[in-house]
């Protein structure tokens, strides 16, 4: 099923400077003055390449990322491992309850598969901008500069009980990044890789998040294979870390929904046609707002809070007798229907609002954030919503379907600069 393989990696030297100062964030969570912010520390932080801007004498963004990754392998800030490793990453973490926790995986190659194929197999739908963007850094540098975030199923912990081994020494690499440890540990004894490919043996893996990135390297390796590139090339290939589902490691936030743009917007009209298969009850100040969405989502039930600005909210749940998701989703399962993200998008901001397409969501995990955003006029309203259950993700994926974009937040992200894939010839 999935294969995964060793690679020479590509990570920062010490001529690089002071590791804390060099890592960033993928890209979709960085806003401008977030990178500038990142270089302001070090000019060689990786947000260079990660997230690349016009530079002088270079009109193109993508060709100033390709020739900083050049002039850094070139300069010795960059320089490749000398033999094929696999890379164990732990990420440690104060949850917003104040428990530290800690992520473990594996950053390793993995070959790419289709999705029907069901060997890698994705949760949610993709945006074309972010696609058509990554699409342009990884023709221009060859390389993957984050990693892609998967899950694979180790109820027996044959592989984590590894992991345990492996990093009881020394990590060769620490370093602190916001609220977040990062420690690397470089694997490169034949035998120890061996045994942990071995382990992926009949595996599938469900992406947790990169799907971008992923759909971006299967177009990539398409164009490759048009261009001539042979069977086992280096772009059949994608960098992931991969984590396994069965730990009680990561933490899930929710990702809200801010929306502009929606044609003809007025409350009293939405709130009309949404009683039709929503209860609604409202409240002014957001005193109540956190706590009462946490007592539904520790109840099971599917509940979102709207703010439409000045201090007044709506939580909305779907009417027990409802059947409006059976009429719209007819053919989709029981678990994607009752999802309260597909609820809310299928059935108030696609049929109320008329808010389909890309420029009308956009999307934040922070919840001051969204309100602030309604309460300064940048955005018309937002929709608050619980996380997403690890269960309900791979009940969905199992049945072959995937969710509204955008669904799912884990947290903490896997880091950029750590490691890279940088292509060989």
């Amino acid at each position: 099923m999935a294969e995964i393989k060793p690679f020479r990696g590509v990570r920062f030297t010490q001529k690089a400077g002071d590791m804390d100062d060099l890592l960033c964030p993928p890209y979709d969570i960085i806003n401008e003055q977030q990178r500038r912010g990142y270089l302001s520390k070090n000019p060689n932080n990786i947000v260079k390449i990660e997230l690349p801007v016009e530079e002088e004498g270079v009109s193109d963004r993508y060709e100033a990322a390709a020739a900083t990754l050049d002039g850094w392998m070139k300069d010795g800030i960059l320089e490749r491992d000398p033999k094929p490793a696999l890379y164990i990453y732990e990420e440690e973490y104060t949850t917003p309850e104040g428990v530290v926790k800690s992520v473990r995986g594996i950053i390793s190659l993995v070959r790419i598969e289709e999705f029907e194929k069901g060997v890698i197999m994705p949760h949610e739908f993709t945006l074309s901008k972010p696609k058509a963007d990554r699409l342009n850094l990884i023709q221009a540098t060859h390389a993957n500069i984050s990693t892609i975030y998967s899950l694979y199923t180790d109820s027996g912990r044959r592989t984590e009980s590894k992991l345990e081994i492996l990093t009881g020494r020394k990590p060769d690499v620490q370093a602190v990044e916001g609220d977040c440890t990062h420690r690397l540990w470089v694997i490169d004894d034949e035998v120890d890789v061996a045994a942990l490919c071995r382990d992926f043996t009949g595996r599938n893996l469900y992406i947790a998040d990169g799907h971008h990135r992923y759909e971006t390297s299967l177009k990539y390796r398409d164009m490759c294979r048009e261009a001539g590139a042979p069977e086992g090339a280096p772009c059949d290939y994608v960098m992931m870390m991969l984590v396994s589902m069965d730990e009680d490691q990561f933490t899930l936030f929710p990702t809200h929904r801010l929306i502009k743009g929606a044609e003809g917007f007025d409350v009293e009209e939405y709130l009309g046609r949404i009683r039709e298969n929503f209860h609604v009850k409202e409240y002014h100040g957001i005193n109540q707002i956190k706590p009462t969405l946490g007592e539904y989502y520790e109840t099971g039930r599917k509940v979102t809070a709207w703010y439409v600005g000045n201090d007044t909210w709506y939580l909305l749940w779907l009417r027990s007798g409802s059947t409006a998701m059976e009429e719209i989703m007819p053919d989709s399962s029981k678990a994607l229907r009752n999802l309260d993200i597909s609820i809310l998008h299928r059935l108030i901001i696609d049929r109320v609002m008329h808010c389909n397409n890309e420029d009308c969501v956009n999307y934040t995990r922070s919840f001051t954030e969204a309100i602030a955003a309604v309460n300064e006029g940048r955005y018309q309203c937002c929709f608050i919503l619980n996380p997403t259950r690890i269960q309900d993700i791979k009940d969905i994926v199992d049945a072959d379907e995937k969710m509204p974009q955008k669904s799912t937040y884990f947290y903490p992200k896997p880091t950029t600069g750590l490691v890279m894939n940088v292509y060989e010839d």
